[in-house]
């Protein structure tokens, strides 16, 4: 009996051990991949994207549910104009994360940059569900709305992301720009 319980303690001695080992690893590991996102970010910040991109991925590596991770590198894919890439990314941070609204509505404008507004437009429209208060997806939203020429609706999203933000310049000439194609904006002339 005595044999029975020293082979269990050890065997319960060596599980515990072992799930040490397994916690202390995966906390190294999550700090790596943050210091790598970390520098990801710098390269980021400097322009350097492809450099950028080598440090996220690493990060992803090591995490591979490292939202933030995905969501930088899609970014710098963006940037790079590789918008198959980054809607990849932004829908893993998704998947992962789904209430990430900056995530839905980037993903939103890489879409209209690859000739899908319907596709933009749900995204949007998932951030502003996220966010009522998110003018850049309002902003992105009315520029896919522009793209189906659905003035009235890109008018009504413009208007709602300058009642957010009323010094937002992009959405004042896009404003403008949907009011004429609609055949509503007036230029007045100097005599």
């Amino acid at each position: 009996m005595s044999i029975i319980l020293t082979k269990k303690s050890i065997a319960m001695k060596k599980i515990t051990s072992l799930i040490c080992l397994l916690i202390v690893s995966l906390y190294i590991n999550a700090q790596t991949a943050a210091s790598l996102n970390s520098k990801g970010f710098k390269q980021a910040k400097k322009g350097n994207y492809e450099k950028a991109i080598k440090f996220f991925t690493r990060a992803l590596d090591r995490n591979n549910f490292y939202t933030d991770a995905f969501y930088n590198r899609a970014l710098a894919y963006s940037y790079l104009k590789k918008y198959d890439l980054a809607i990849s990314d932004y829908s893993r941070a998704i998947q992962i994360r789904p209430d990430f609204k900056a995530a839905y509505n980037n993903r939103g404008a890489d879409k209209i940059e690859l000739k899908d507004p319907a596709g933009a437009v749900r995204d949007c429209s998932k951030a502003i569900e996220l966010d009522s208060l998110y003018a850049m997806a309002y902003y992105n939203r009315g520029i896919a709305q522009m793209h189906l020429k659905e003035y009235d609706l890109a008018i009504a999203d413009f208007d709602k992301a300058l009642l957010i933000q009323p010094a937002y310049k992009e959405a004042v000439i896009n404003l403008a720009v949907a009011l004429k194609r609609k055949g509503e904006l007036m230029v007045l002339r100097s005599l």
